[in-house]
């Protein structure tokens, strides 16, 4: 799934400040059938404005936290390109459904037929769309898609490793936890291949410490209220608990100890706002970290489509950095998020071709400032 790890070993990647880009700030309002940035802007449809760029973005569900920040960055860095030159006009189109391939290869023919310059997809199936995405390249489209892994050779990928995301979820926990205890594993979406191989991983690095005993496993969907539920339901059959290996998705946990009257454990942190600032006013301090992939994603692959449209070299298949916030960055973080905020790389152009760079050469990936509580 993901294209090669990043190569920074665990601790060095914390120290990696993650980025501006993943607030879900104003502007995430796009929704249902794909309400558009263009539109807003007041430029019609079909073809390049003033003979620029028109970018267009396909996302396969808009229903959480992280989709609603990815969309509202990508359309924020959008608007500064298009006010500085760089596009004539974008849209983006949000599949109303859950996640559906067939709402989206709906939606993606109809932004073929107003003749976008480049089109990023995060998609809902990494093979349902091979067709239409081939449809694309075939019409001289440039195709960039993130979050995913594509059965599309045409097109160019740009995603997180969840090799690495699960390695950062349950490294720094179980040594936090001293490398000995009981621990719950509350695993993502079940059935998906990132699951499996973030599942693969965890059970692997929990092979290395022979003092963790899992004394459950529940399916928390990489969701703070699911993992809630689950949680609960098992902690009345289970001894005292040490930790929680999630995926983005322990504020849930946190209640659920809470609710039960238990001590919170050692959790896998949501890298948003409301999940740091509890870890943080909770004096929580245990082990826990916040770690998911970077909803900013989709404006590296804006830099991306339009570096590809200027005829530059940039490599097909890219894995950038994850998001790791441990404790010594909580703080700086918590302050810079609103409470629906995720935390992601504000990847600049010039720092997506530093990234670019590095994937080139296998150097250490770039590592742009934690944003300031203004920024």
């Amino acid at each position: 799934m993901h294209m090669r790890p990043t190569r920074r070993p665990w601790r060095a990647a914390s120290a990696a400040a993650i980025s501006a880009l993943a607030v879900l700030a104003a502007g995430c309002g796009s929704g249902g059938s794909g309400d558009t940035a263009d539109a807003a802007d007041g430029t019609a449809s079909g073809g390049s404005g003033g003979g620029k760029p028109f970018i267009a973005l396909s996302n396969g569900f808009i229903g959480n936290g992280w989709r609603q920040t990815m969309i509202a960055k990508f359309e924020a860095a959008a608007q500064q390109a298009k006010s500085d030159g760089l596009i004539g006009k974008y849209k983006v189109v949000n599949a109303p459904g859950d996640n559906s391939a067939t709402e989206q290869v709906a939606q993606i023919k109809s932004l073929l037929l107003q003749k976008p310059d480049a089109l990023l997809i995060d998609p809902a199936s990494p093979t349902a769309l091979q067709p239409v995405i081939q449809q694309a390249c075939n019409s001289g489209v440039k195709v960039v898609v993130f979050d995913s892994a594509i059965d599309a050779p045409c097109a160019h990928v740009l995603q997180n490793s969840f090799v690495d995301w699960a390695t950062y979820a349950a490294k720094p926990l179980l040594e936090g936890i001293g490398g000995k205890g009981s621990v719950i594993v509350s695993r993502g979406v079940v059935g998906s291949q990132p699951e499996a191989e973030m599942l693969d991983t965890t059970k692997k690095i929990l092979g290395d410490y022979p003092g963790v005993k899992t004394v459950a496993t529940v399916t928390g969907m990489c969701d703070g209220a699911t993992a809630q539920k689950a949680v609960l339901g098992v902690l009345s059959s289970v001894p005292k608990v040490d930790g929680v290996i999630g995926c983005g998705d322990g504020y849930g946990v946190a209640q659920a100890f809470a609710t039960a009257g238990k001590p919170v454990p050692a959790v896998d942190f949501e890298t948003n706002g409301r999940a740091l600032s509890y870890w943080r006013d909770n004096k929580i301090d245990n082990g826990s970290v916040a770690v998911m992939s970077d909803p900013g994603q989709s404006v590296a692959a804006l830099w991306e489509a339009l570096d590809l449209l200027d005829g530059k070299d940039v490599p097909k298949q890219m894995t950038f950095p994850i998001v790791l916030i441990e404790q010594k960055d909580r703080d700086a973080w918590a302050a810079a998020l609103k409470p629906d905020e995720y935390a992601a790389w504000p990847w600049t152009r010039e720092l997506f071709r530093q990234q670019v760079e590095a994937v080139k050469s296998g150097g250490e990936p770039v590592r742009p400032p934690i944003p300031s509580a203004q920024g």
